[in-house]
């Protein structure tokens, strides 16, 4: 007989990956006291203690609860999948599907993915958000979560990926640049013009082997964690950017634009992929992310 419930045991690995209980409470939209209550009935039948809990402090895994929490994640996987059989009965596709994107990709992409599921797929339980590329990419191997979406030149040596979309360099202009109008323009054209990038360490390497691919010496000025601050430095002509693809939207937040315009130089493409980490089953959700990143209308949102 397995000791304790599979709520209970949801409610001890949302209480780990968000950190304190209240935040447990509301990923589960529960009450602070019931999962609090499931907590202690879950501890009081392992007979052992699972998480310290310290007001103010939040939760820390004891001994035991590090031994119990992958354990806890793959019950709960489980789970999800005999009730993604049961649907499959029905011709559906249901259960839990996590997907973290990079800040760069988030918000081309997430939008029409959650469009798209919650219109073909109601059944799914969605759960999207985005970081840095270090960040999503710990995500998935925490197990917090199924999939992520990053660029190639991002990934780590530990990650399985699957090609999404070949995207080409786009240097990014100010409207106004003398440069703006151009189909194309090779790097050195803008040598001697301050560079403005994304500070994320992941983000800069790529910048910086482009650079090196095209035999230029750039000159940094400003670095930003969000990439729409960059855009919006550059659309006040305070410097050039380059972003891998596209963007379908030339507006800054300042209701200013930018330019897009290809990058001729010979360098090696950048690749949005679809990562998990090496050896991760593949199930009907995932399946169904898959299809849809190569639907017409996601794959213009990578620009």
């Amino acid at each position: 007989m397995i000791a304790g419930t599979l709520r209970q045991f949801e409610y001890f690995v949302a209480a780990v990956d968000t950190g304190t209980v209240s935040a447990a409470a509301a990923h589960c939209r529960a009450s602070q006291a019931a999962v609090s209550t499931a907590l202690n009935d879950l501890e009081r039948a392992l007979g052992m203690q699972l998480l310290v809990r310290r007001p103010a402090k939040g939760v820390t895994l004891t001994g035991g609860g590090r031994r119990v929490l992958p354990i806890a994640r793959r019950m709960l996987a489980d789970a999800a999948e005999l009730s993604e059989v049961a649907a499959s009965e029905h011709g559906e596709i249901a259960g839990a599907l996590r997907i973290v994107s990079t800040n760069a990709l988030s918000p081309r992409v997430l939008p029409v993915l959650a469009a798209l599921f919650a219109a073909r797929h109601p059944r799914v339980a969605l759960d999207v958000s985005d970081g840095l590329a270090t960040d999503v990419q710990e995500q998935m191997r925490a197990g917090k979560a199924d999939a992520c979406l990053l660029y190639r030149r991002q990934l780590g040596e530990d990650m399985d990926a699957r090609t999404v979309r070949v995207v080409q360099p786009y240097a990014v202009l100010a409207a106004d640049h003398p440069l703006a109008a151009r189909d194309e323009l090779s790097l050195a054209e803008l040598s001697g013009e301050p560079l403005i990038i994304v500070r994320a360490a992941e983000s800069s390497r790529v910048i910086e082997a482009l650079m090196e691919e095209a035999g230029v010496s750039p000159h940094p000025r400003w670095s930003f964690s969000n990439p729409e601050t960059v855009r919006a430095m550059v659309a006040n002509g305070l410097g050039y950017s380059v972003f891998s693809g596209r963007p379908n939207s030339t507006e800054a937040f300042d209701g200013r634009r930018v330019a897009y315009v290809r990058v001729r130089d010979e360098v090696v493409p950048n690749e949005v992929v679809l990562a998990a980490p090496r050896g991760q089953r593949s199930n009907a959700r995932l399946d169904a992310l898959w299809s849809m990143l190569g639907e017409p209308e996601v794959q213009a949102a990578f620009g």
